[in-house]
């Protein structure tokens, strides 16, 4: 019957959180250390990206990709000013991109991991 009215007593010791004076305290001092992570992840993630820009304005200017638009804009709409009247096909005949396969696909991959990284924001804010 002892061991009974223990195994109670016990229970209800662990069912109630004992009260410290400085709880509000600690639990500022958490909330503090929570948010300086994530400032520092916002900042981290920010900075890549702007450095990710960079590589990719200067990838973008460097491979004459500028020159080359300006050039497919003038030539349609010389085609479209010569051929108004007709009906534009849709089998166009574009000069070759500037740019590989390499660049696509870096573009396609970094569209992904801002997709998932999207998608991990919002799953923890559920």
């Amino acid at each position: 019957m002892a061991e009974l009215e223990f195994e109670a007593r016990l229970d209800r010791l662990f069912a109630q959180a004992p009260f410290f004076p400085d709880a509000a305290l600690f639990a500022l001092k958490i909330d503090h250390r929570l948010e300086r992570g994530w400032t520092v992840r916002r900042m981290l993630i920010g900075g890549l990206g702007l450095v990710g820009g960079l590589f990719g304005v200067a990838q973008v200017v460097s491979s004459g990709f500028l020159s080359r638009a300006e050039m497919l804009s003038a030539q349609s709409s010389k085609l479209l000013s010569q051929n108004l009247h007709r009906f534009i096909p849709l089998h166009l005949s574009f000069p070759d991109l500037p740019f590989g396969r390499e660049v696509l696909g870096m573009s396609a991959a970094l569209a992904a991991i801002a997709l998932v990284l999207a998608l991990m924001r919002a799953i923890e804010e559920i």
